[in-house]
């Protein structure tokens, strides 16, 4: 025992010793801050770029449904869902258009949205059943819709038979 250690135990302490292992409390708890904030910077600029891309993705799949279910209702032959890629509209047969939810025009046009979208063409008769709406014959494989918002992709699917959107 050298001097100190003697002096120390003869007042009854203990030896002071410096202990170099491990880390402090705050220094665990700063690097966890630290941490949790890159990560929650990491998760809001991924939202919000997938975000855009599905809240259209949402809105497009509700007016589909809802012509779909607008075509049972109203007893017609047909009611027509169709897109340019310039703007995307649901009209009948008659040439009468039907406004869309969520819409002040019965036309959309996509670069008021920042959107941009492939064309089609689909019809739902009475039923429910989609048809291709420029050969008039039901689908026989699903339909494919992609949407570009906010630089990011999306896509939508319409099963046949079923008209399901997805």
């Amino acid at each position: 025992m050298d001097q100190a250690e003697t002096i120390g135990r003869e007042n009854g302490a203990r030896p002071q010793r410096r202990r170099c292992r491990g880390f402090t409390l705050i220094e665990v708890v700063a690097v966890v801050v630290i941490l949790g904030i890159l990560s929650a910077l990491v998760l809001v600029r991924n939202a919000s770029m997938s975000g855009e891309v599905e809240g259209r993705l949402s809105e497009l799949r509700s007016q589909l449904r809802y012509v779909q279910l607008a075509a049972m209702k109203s007893g017609v032959a047909y009611l027509t869902m169709r897109c340019d890629g310039t703007r995307y509209w649901a009209q009948y047969d008659n040439a009468t258009y039907l406004l869309l939810p969520a819409e002040n025009a019965t036309s959309v046009v996509l670069a008021d949205k920042s959107l941009a979208m492939t064309a089609f063409n689909l019809r739902y008769d009475s039923l429910g059943i989609p048809y291709d709406g420029a050969t008039g014959l039901k689908l026989t494989a699903a339909q494919t819709i992609t949407l570009t918002a906010a630089g990011t992709n999306g896509t939508i699917s319409v099963s046949p038979e079923t008209g399901f959107v997805q």
